[in-house]
């Protein structure tokens, strides 16, 4: 600072310190203002240029690591969608373990094993379906080929990699095969006319065991059989009797009822009993809640055959007046047959065969001998050319779906092997995945106390300390005050010169 010198008044020395100072001062002072303004220690590269630089990258790595932190909870998000398929999956398996187990048993029949079967395909396809639907942004997690990595560190190839590499589907798996094609095998009974061209758009059997059962069958190929319920045992005095479908001549007896004629155009039923008079009635209605005529005469037919369609005649005489029996009548060169699971639940078909309903629901049906009857199922059947009653089991399998065996008690029991093979298979999977959740946890706690400190760092160099800017903004705003007082004492000292001038 240059020394003082009152006499020489060209240059005010004084007044210039301290206007230097006071500028000092000011720079100062502006500069913590803008601090407690800002809450920053560096406001611009002069302030600090090396603590900028450090702080930029510390900023960034703090941020980084926040990424970080967001990805590990995403890894763990698509990590527990997989934990929930691979769980369910296990249910599912020990559920077709027990299944194998029950039909390993020779307390078991082959019908008690297709309702098995059946059930373990189903299960099959579910497993399948939860390898198609588990998953994360449209990728599949379970299907053999999942190879991720997670960034879970701030820099290149700081990543965690997760491998899902077993093939989770019910082929791959041996729980089951797939079907090539659609197909029916019989061992025993009517033909089967199976495949998906004939019966395109018609709802489908799904894939597993069935039983066609014949109910009853024609007395021949020209003389249509009536059948009855129980309730006619012990009704003394009634005869059922068949028409030949076109003339009278039936049975003779007690009651005994002949056809002569029958109107189809009218509905005009004509026949005689014990070879009476010829008497006539109408024909309202084939169902058990109509009456023909008045002297105690009922019809009533089941199923889909009646006379207006088949010509034929079904008729119950009673001795007493108004008694109702119910007849189930097979037209002549036909079979009546239901079908049923391989569990013994009625299947619907359709009524008539002939359109192949895609909703059918009848639980009886007439087909003819020797002819294809489609069922609205997929599957066509056709009947021997003197069919007998009983029971036709066979496979229906419908392509792409799931076919399981277990026909025999060894074949289950390989099945059962098999199953608890995937489901120890499934428990490695859910181990190593549980413990990738884990490690993910461990990573996510480490990344978080990472960041707060990074984050500590980064503050203690670019944030200002607001105590110590606030106490520096008083002295200079002091200072400032002193320093213009000084240069306005400065300014007058020259004048004290002007007395050597009296």
């Amino acid at each position: 600072m240059a020394n003082i010198d009152v006499t020489r008044i060209a240059s005010n020395i004084g007044a210039l310190n301290a206007l230097n100072s006071l500028q000092t001062i000011n720079q100062k002072l502006a500069m913590h203002q803008t601090r407690l303004s800002t809450g920053k220690r560096i406001n611009s590269a002069s302030d600090d240029p090396a603590g900028l630089t450090i702080a930029t990258k510390m900023l960034a790595r703090s941020e980084g690591l926040k990424v970080a932190f967001s990805n590990i909870g995403d890894a763990n998000n698509m990590l527990s969608v997989a934990e929930s398929g691979l769980s369910k999956m296990t249910d599912i398996l020990i559920q077709m373990r027990n299944k194998a187990e029950q039909a390993a048993s020779d307390t078991l029949g082959s019908t008690e094993r297709a309702a098995i079967a059946t059930q373990l395909s189903s299960y099959a396809s579910q497993i399948d379906s939860m390898v198609e639907e588990t998953k994360w942004n449209d990728v599949k997690l379970l299907d053999g080929t999942v190879d991720k990595r997670f960034q879970t560190g701030v820099d290149d190839g700081e990543y965690t990699q997760w491998q899902l590499l077993t093939k989770f589907d019910p082929t791959t798996m041996g729980v089951s095969s797939v079907v090539a094609n659609d197909s029916a095998s019989v061992t025993s009974g009517p033909t089967l006319v199976g495949g998906s061209t004939p019966f395109t758009g018609l709802g489908k059997l799904s894939t597993g065991s069935y039983v066609t059962e014949i109910l009853g069958t024609a007395a021949s190929a020209t003389v249509g059989k009536v059948t009855t319920s129980s309730q006619f045992s012990g009704d003394a005095g009634v005869t059922f009797i068949a028409s030949t479908e076109t003339t009278a001549g039936l049975s003779s007896g007690a009651n005994a009822i002949a056809v002569t004629g029958y109107n189809s155009t009218t509905d005009v039923l004509s026949y005689t009993v014990n070879g009476g008079a010829v008497q006539t009635h109408t024909i309202l209605a084939l169902n058990a809640s109509n009456t023909i005529g008045t002297d105690g005469l009922k019809l009533n037919v089941t199923g889909t055959d009646d006379l207006a369609t088949k010509e034929a005649a079904m008729i119950a005489i009673a001795a007493g007046a108004n008694k109702t029996y119910n007849l189930d009548y097979v037209h002549k060169n036909q079979v009546q047959f239901n079908l049923k699971t391989g569990s013994g639940e009625t299947v619907g078909i359709d009524a008539n065969g002939t359109n192949g309903t895609t909703n059918p629901t009848s639980t009886v049906a007439y087909g003819d001998w020797n002819a294809a009857y489609n069922t609205g199922r997929g599957i066509s059947l056709t009947f021997d050319a003197a069919p007998v009653a009983g029971q036709t089991k066979f496979d229906w399998a419908v392509k792409n779906d799931y076919s399981v065996d277990v026909s025999t008690a060894a074949k289950a029991s390989t099945y059962m092997t098999n199953v608890t093979t995937n489901l120890d298979a499934v428990n490695s999977a859910l181990s190593t995945l549980g413990s990738m959740m884990a490690r993910l946890d461990f990573k996510s706690e480490q990344v978080a106390n990472a960041q707060v400190n990074v984050e500590g760092a980064y503050s203690r160099i670019m944030n200002a300390n607001m105590a110590e800017e606030q106490m520096n903004a008083s002295k200079y705003t002091i200072l400032q005050q002193t320093a213009i007082a000084m240069l306005a004492q400065a300014n007058q000292a020259p004048q004290s010169l002007l007395s050597l001038f009296r």
